[in-house]
């Protein structure tokens, strides 16, 4: 957005509450016409419920509904563009009177420095995300380990991969443990029961099955820490995901290292 400067120092006069009956009634019917004028006007005005009005801390009452709200008034470009314009006006000779100076470069300046820290906090709120999120962000199915071989059609573990696929969880669940029940134990497997479990909403399941994955003697063991956190995340449980991603992050050749330490950061 960018204005006149006529135009900012009615802004100023107009929020310091320094226009007569005339001048009020005629910038009233100016915001009405122009939009992004009044949407500037309310935006600076709604601030004093956020913001203490000398130091601009954050109000301890603050909402952060109220806060998010504000910051999406603000963009870089709006610092940007403001900053520039106190820079010229500066350099520029005013014949506006002190008191109206003084209270033109009040609005200007308070708005660059509201926009400063709106940004920071904008940024700062968009790079969290809560553990659902999470979840729908770093859950991928199709890294899972698979059983289809050449001349392996006939393994039972193929048929349940298939309808793991396809979203039959029940139905691959109970073929991938039917294969387990006599055989070597075998990480791959463990890991679609452990998903499976996790998709039919059965987490206390899901993360015995990680547990037993974990404390075994396979290559593959490490995994159970990345797939246990996912547990968590889908019980909306960040701060056991992060318990366990903390874990995982201890050791740069566990499973999922870098995707670790990068959700962890979000999810603070």
């Amino acid at each position: 957005m960018s204005f006149d400067d006529n135009t900012y120092e009615k802004i100023g006069l107009y929020i310091d509450n320094q226009m007569n009956d005339a001048e009020r009634t005629a910038f009233e019917e100016l915001l009405e016409k122009d939009t992004e004028l009044a949407a500037f006007v309310n935006t600076l005005t709604s601030l004093e419920s956020v913001y203490n009005e000398h130091t601009w801390n954050v109000k301890a009452n603050a909402s952060v509904t109220e806060i998010k709200a504000l910051a999406n008034e603000f963009r870089a470009d709006d610092v940007v563009a403001l900053s520039q314009k106190i820079r010229n006006i500066q350099q520029q000779k005013s014949s506006i009177p002190k008191k109206r100076n003084k209270s033109y470069f009040y609005v200007i300046s308070s708005a660059v420095a509201i926009a400063a820290v709106m940004t920071l906090l904008y940024f700062s709120f968009m790079q969290s995300i809560t553990a659902s999120d999470a979840f729908e962000q770093y859950h991928n199915w199709n890294t899972l380990p698979s059983f289809v071989e050449k001349g392996t059609t006939d393994d039972n573990r193929v048929k349940a991969q298939t309808l793991f696929q396809d979203g039959n969880y029940q139905e691959a669940l109970s073929i991938f443990m039917e294969t387990a029940k006599d055989a070597i134990y075998d990480p791959k497997t463990q890991l679609y029961i452990g998903v499976c479990y996790l998709e039919l909403e059965n987490y206390r399941e899901a993360i015995q099955t990680f547990d037993k994955l974990r404390n075994s003697n396979t290559l593959d063991n490490h995994k159970a820490y990345w797939y246990t956190a996912l547990v968590y995340l889908k019980q909306n449980n960040a701060e056991n995901a992060k318990k366990v991603l903390q874990t995982l992050v201890q050791d740069t050749s566990n499973y999922n290292y870098e995707k670790a330490i990068e959700l962890l950061k979000k999810l603070e």
